[in-house]
């Protein structure tokens, strides 16, 4: 019998390999799009990816999910895969739940005990035990659906097994995680698994447990057994941060937690702490008063959230000339292009929360020219807040000939909130800005709050065909994401 040998498939030869050692080749794929390239190969690697992959890299969930946890705890071949656990406020709907479904055994893993506490935490502390390549963890520990506050002893389980990890660099633990621990009542601060955390790339404790008095030495130890931190966030009010010293630090969020600080001299020593920080590329802090940077401070900042002071202390200290990304309260239109030492052609990315004329805006096109990301507000302040009317528009945003993602209502207030009007308002400014890419709608989605995206789509040989489809706002905002980018 004669075989056609165009309808053979061959197995690629390293499919050929025992199935144990594809296992363990396949486990060592941390990136989706490795996987994802790896199931386009042919049939039989898609059998191997899809779903003992696919679906174990991941774990992010808003509920208890008790049924995840006895499936997880269970399967260990399974829970060794996963790199990154997130366990949301049930009010956070800026992420959606990604958890596997497919090899679940609703016979087995969805039996009514495992809905208990107690079942589920110990549950869960097994399948944490289990993911030996566990990379990434955040909690924010918050009241369950009932109201009710999670028990400290349970939190205390679960951080314990994560302490243990020799492979997390990435920790986040927000609401009310920590609140329990202070000296003389619930868990003594030494006794805390957190403080035997160490080897972290990226650290983000937002809450006011951490600079409780009893609790600060106990962060700074921890503090120091992470030397190599890229990512740091924590409270302004936490008092002995001038003492850290992480030579690779590039991103430092520093919020105002309680919004009462002792007083103004906390921007001193958050001074002291940015100043011995020169790899800092990014920075969120918005201090209390006027600030005063020592020249040469943060050479290689890239990208800023902040108030008017801090771009006014970096205009002294020539900082500026290489920044990317600005979002700057109190900074108008006019006060940018008056700074020295910003080199316009370095600007990839600006929100404005005021402008003072349209004439600063056509100046502003000019003095920025690589500008592929802007976010205007729908008035200008001239004598009084006035609104810019929709030829405005047309005639300001085609002056940044880069223009990919415009951010703000203007153009639909401009439009009295007329769909028909819209509709052409957008279809004029795809053909004025032939780079542009994502624009805001009008509509609100309530959950994010925030407002739904217009993105365009070009299509045919030269992108003459045009239509728009409108999303969901994305799952980050302004600087959340890992590399520090605007959505």
């Amino acid at each position: 019998m004669v075989t056609n040998s165009t309808t053979i498939q061959h197995k690629p030869s390293f499919l050929q390999l025992p199935g144990e050692i594809l296992e363990d080749i396949l486990s060592e794929l941390d990136l989706p799009r490795d996987l994802i390239s790896l199931a386009l190969v042919c049939r039989a690697a898609k059998n191997l990816v899809i779903p003992r992959h696919s679906e174990y890299r991941v774990i992010r969930t808003h509920s208890t999910a008790p049924f995840l946890w006895a499936h997880l705890a269970r399967r260990a071949d399974l829970a060794r895969h996963i790199r990154e656990v997130q366990l949301c406020a049930r009010i956070d709907f800026m992420v959606s739940d990604r958890c596997p479904v497919t090899l679940i055994d609703r016979a087995v893993d969805c039996k009514l005990e495992n809905v208990e506490e107690l079942a589920r935490i110990q549950n869960m502390c097994q399948a944490l035990r289990h993911m030996v390549r566990l990379q990434v963890f955040k909690w924010a520990n918050g009241p369950d659906g009932k109201g009710d506050r999670p028990n400290s002893a349970c939190e205390d389980l679960v951080l314990r097994v994560v302490s243990q990890k020799a492979s997390l660099r990435h920790l986040e633990l927000a609401g009310i995680c920590g609140k329990h621990v202070r000296n003389g009542k619930g868990s003594f601060g030494y006794n805390y698994p957190v403080w035997d955390i160490s080897g972290l790339l990226s650290l983000s404790l937002p809450g006011s447990a951490w600079f409780e008095a009893s609790n600060v030495p106990h962060v700074l130890r921890m503090l120091e057994r992470s030397p190599n931190l890229e990512f740091l966030q924590l409270p302004m009010e936490f008092p002995r941060l001038s003492e850290c010293r992480f030579p690779r630090l590039k991103r430092v969020k520093l919020p105002l937690v309680t919004g009462v600080v002792a007083s103004s001299s906390v921007d001193m020593l958050r001074v002291v702490f940015l100043e011995n920080h020169p790899a800092i590329e990014e920075l969120s802090w918005f201090p209390i008063g006027p600030v005063q940077l020592s020249a040469g401070s943060l050479p290689s900042l890239k990208r800023l959230m902040s108030g008017r002071q801090v771009i006014e202390a970096l205009e002294e200290t020539a900082t500026l000339r290489f920044i990317e990304c600005l979002d700057v309260w109190g900074l108008d239109s006019q006060s940018l292009i008056s700074l020295k030492n910003v080199h316009g052609p370095s600007l990839l990315k600006l929100k404005l929360h005021s402008v003072g004329s349209l004439e600063s805006l056509y100046t502003l096109a000019e003095t920025f020219p690589s500008i592929v990301w802007l976010s205007l507000p729908s008035v200008y302040l001239s004598h009084q807040p006035t609104a810019i009317e929709i030829d405005d528009w047309f005639n300001i945003l085609p002056r940044f000939a880069k223009l990919e993602v415009f951010r703000g209502t203007g153009i639909w207030a401009a439009c009295d909130d007329s769909k028909p009007a819209m509709h052409r308002a957008i279809m004029h400014l795809v053909q004025l800005c032939p780079n542009l890419r994502q624009l805001d709608h009008c509509d609100i989605d309530q959950k994010r709050h925030d407002f739904n995206r217009i993105k365009i789509i070009r299509e045919g040989m030269e992108g003459e065909n045009v239509r728009y489809e409108v999303h969901r706002p994305p799952q980050w905002h302004l600087f959340d994401a890992m590399d520090g980018t605007f959505d």
